[in-house]
This record gives structure tokens, sequence and C-alpha cells, in this order.
């Protein structure tokens, strides 16, 4: 037989038997494995589906950042950066987001939205080497993330498992503008406000203006500078100071925060505020902030009502043989922790201040109780109170020297069996925990009328003991840190003294 007809045999007869024999085994298989085939359609159609929907969430989330870098780029102001970085904890369903950074090898807290959260702290200090370490706070799982440059930071605080790397760019960009913007502000910004600022107050001390006809004169130029129908200006606690009322038509469209200082400007109009306008106004009142704080510093009653604080608070250490060198040594010791943190220059000097008047409210019956080897229920409620009365006492100044929170707060407790109101954690203010530590070391190495003071290294160890009980850890490291030049300092001030 040839090829050829061997070829046709095969087509003819062969080939059609074999395919229906194939189309039966699939046949036959089918009817008893229907349902893998069936599994393995809805998985594949499940997969698809999956690839599409990420896709899509991808889309929408870069278009939600591209909408969020927007609205960021059109800030000036370094605190509205830091307002709207907050808020991009959203972006990633993260519940909070705390803002660092890098100082040294240490990135420093600058702003966060946990503080009023007693379930999440945000560590004030943290090493650039701890960040790995630092996953969880309380029921929260923790993220971080730095820029390029490594000067800022971002941890964000989440109940859900997520992935940073896709975003990476985006908060880059966040943190990188925000560098910008701080850098712009404290080096440019900051000198021509206090250079203005100077300038113009010594022209308003010539002028001989009270604090009621410079108000009138602010507020006019804020008027004429915007058109406004009307403007309010208030204490950040909501008292009215000056106004002028805004026609019924008019309704609030923005609040400023006039930096460093105690006051907050509401803005009315009948339409709504153009970007450029707000931008103006900003910069009015940063230029502004730096007038009514030189005008108030210069203010005499507050230059002798500061004088007859310091000259009570050491009144009260001369009564007591006990008590010398007291507020001295808390002050050496609350400034030295505060350096060791890294914080500003305006926060060391209030935490200076406050660490030395601490005991101001300390008065009357109050220093009799004090020395008593056994304490009285009476005796007890007595002393607590001497927060509160130290508090009301500085109240005057605290627009200008923002100390109360030392005075009412440093009798607080981490964990919160201080008092007098029983706060903790992230609830007590940072330079009250400060405080709070360079109070507790002079009280338990002094001597009393009772007891032999403990020695610098038994004080020490009786703090490393406290740490995350009476006190926050982040303040003890700084002690620890800074505790063997401490004890020189601190004997240095005795040996002067005595």
């Amino acid at each position: 037989m040839s090829f050829f007809e061997q070829s046709r045999y095969y087509l003819n007869n062969i080939l059609p038997d074999i395919i229906l024999y194939n189309l039966d085994q699939i046949n036959t298989f089918l009817e008893q494995w229907w349902w893998i085939f069936g599994l393995f359609s809805l998985f594949f159609f499940f997969f698809m589906l999956n690839i599409f929907r990420q896709k899509v969430y991808l889309e929408s989330k870069n278009l939600e950042f591209n909408t969020f870098l927007q609205k960021l780029s059109l800030q000036t102001q370094i605190k509205d950066v830091e307002k709207i970085l907050l808020e991009s904890a959203k972006l990633v369903n993260a519940k909070y987001l705390a803002l660092y950074e890098l100082r040294g090898e240490t990135y420093i807290l600058i702003e966060t939205n946990t503080s009023t959260n007693t379930d999440v702290a945000a560590p004030f200090r943290i090493g650039k080497k701890d960040i790995d370490d630092f996953q969880k706070s309380g029921n929260y799982k923790v993220y971080s993330i730095a820029n390029s440059s490594q000067n800022q930071m971002m941890m964000f605080f989440s109940f859900y498992t997520f992935d940073l790397k896709p975003y990476y760019g985006y908060f880059d960009i966040m943190l990188t503008y925000y560098e910008q913007v701080s850098k712009s502000f404290n080096f440019k910004g900051g000198e021509t406000q206090s250079s203005l600022g100077k300038s113009t107050s010594s022209s308003l001390m010539k002028l001989q203006m009270d604090k009621n006809q410079f108000f009138k004169f602010f507020i006019s130029l804020v008027i004429k500078i915007t058109k406004a129908e009307g403007v309010k200006l208030f204490t950040k606690e909501g008292a009215l100071v000056f106004e002028q009322a805004p026609s019924e038509n008019a309704s609030l469209k923005k609040v400023f925060f006039i930096r460093n200082t105690p006051y907050k400007l509401e803005f009315y109009d009948t339409k709504p505020l153009k970007q450029e306008t707000i931008t103006q106004v900003g910069s009015f009142l940063d230029m502004a902030g730096g007038f009514l704080v030189n005008t108030d510093y210069e203010s005499e009653t507050i230059k002798n009502y500061l004088s007859f604080l310091r000259f009570t608070n050491d009144a009260i250490e001369l009564e007591n043989p006990y008590y010398k060198n007291h507020s001295l040594i808390v002050q050496t010791i609350s400034v030295e922790i505060a350096k060791s943190l890294f914080l500003s220059e305006k926060e060391i000097d209030t935490i200076q201040l406050g660490s030395y008047l601490h005991d101001i409210g300390m008065v009357g019956d109050l220093l009799v109780a004090i020395d008593k080897e056994e304490l009285e229920e009476q005796d007890m409620n007595l002393i607590k109170e001497h927060p509160l009365i130290g508090g009301i006492i500085v109240e005057p100044i605290c627009h200008l020297y923002p100390i109360e929170n030392i005075i009412k707060y440093h009798h607080e407790r981490f964990d919160g069996k201080g008092y007098p109101f029983g706060l903790k954690e992230s609830q007590i203010p940072l330079d009250a925990q400060i405080v709070s530590l360079g109070e507790f070391y002079v009280g338990v190495t002094s001597d009393r009328s009772y007891k032999e003071g403990k020695t610098h290294e038994e004080a020490v160890e009786i703090i490393k003991d406290l740490s995350k009980k009476m006190f926050n850890a982040v303040v003890v490291d700084a002690f620890l840190d800074i505790e063997k030049s401490l004890k020189t300092k601190i004997m240095k001030i005795k040996a002067k003294k005595d």
C-alpha cells in the first residue's frame, strides 16, 4: 500500500475513531468530575476579579493621594502643614499619627493626634536604631516611614495590618515638603517676624498705646487688608477680647490662631475666602504675633509680678531649712533632662521657669504639714491642693509664660496614681513629667527632720525601678543619660549655697 493510500486510510478510519474516543473520555470525565472543572472556573474568575479590584483600589488610592498632595501644597504656614500631615493617617486607614524630626541619632516628637487617647501613646523620643523594635503601642500596631533625607518621620498607629511600601513616594514628598516649609519659617520668616516685631513694638510703646487701643488698631488693619465684613479676637480659651461686629449676612469663614500668642481671630464675610487672602491674613497674623508678644513682655506689671513670684518662692525656702536649694536643684535637673530630650529652646525656657516655681502653691499651713513624719488625712488633703493653688497663682502670667501645666500636674504619676487629677501616661504634659522626676530626686536625696536623704546612686536605682510606674520610661532614660554629670552640678550648687 502506497503512502498516499495509508494516509487516506488513517484520516478516514483511524483518526475519527481516536477523536470520538477522546471526546467520549472527556465527556465521561466531565460527567464524573464536573465539580472540579466548576471549582477551577470559579477560582479563575475570583482570581481575575481580585486583580481587577486591586487595580481599581490602587488607582483610587493614587487619586486620593494626589488630591491630598494638592491640598498640602497650598499651605505655607508650618502649623497648617503639620495639621494636614496628621490627617494623612486616614489615607492608609491608620487611626493616629505622630510626626517626628531627627536631631542627632534620635527622632523627637513634633506633633501628634494621639494625646487625647489613653490607649495609645507616641514615644517622645526614639533612636533610629530602636524604630524597628517599636511595633506595638497598647492595642495598636505601629508602622513608621521616613523621608529620603531621614530628617522627618511619620509613625502610624492602626488596628489593621497594612503595607506602606506602595505609598513611600507620596509620604516622602509630604515629609520633604514639611521639612522645606519648616526651614523656610525658622530661618527666614522667623527672623523677619522677630525683627518686625521688635521695631513695631518699639513704635507702639512710644505711642503709649494701651492694650485696648492696640487691639482696635490691629483689627482695623485686618479689616483694611481683607475688606472683611467683621472680625472677632478671642483668647484660645474662648474669651472675647475685641470685635468689629459682622453684619447679619456675614458668616464665620475661618479661624486663625496667632502664632506665639494666646489669641485666635475669627474672620467673617459674605463670600468664600480666596486662597491668596488666607495666605495674606496668615502672614500678617504671624507678623502681628511678634507685636503682641513683644508689647506684653515689656509690661512692667508682668515683670513685677514675675519678680514677686520668684521672691515668694525664695522666701518659702528660707522658712524651712530642709528646703534649702530645693527649687534650684529641681530646676537644674529638669533643664538637663529637657536638653537630653532635645526639646526646643522655648520649651526649655518654660521648663526652666516652671521648675523653679513648681511649689509656689506651698503657702500657709502647707509648709508645716509637709515636714510631719506621719501625715494625717487632713494633712494629705491639704498637700494635694498645692498644685491647684499654684496654678491659680501663676495664671496671670501664663499667656506669656505657659508654666501652668507644670505647676498643676507635677505630682501626677505615669501609672495614674498621682494627684490632684489622677492623670496617666500621655495625659500628663511632658514638661510636668520632667519636673516630676526632678522633684522626686530632690525629695529622696534631701534630709528631713524624720529621715536621712538617700545618696545619688541610691536615688538613681530607685528611679530606674519606677520607670513605667511613676515615670515615663523616655524621661527616665533621658535622666540616666546625664545622671553622672548631674551629680557634679548638684554638688557644686550645694557647695556654693553652703
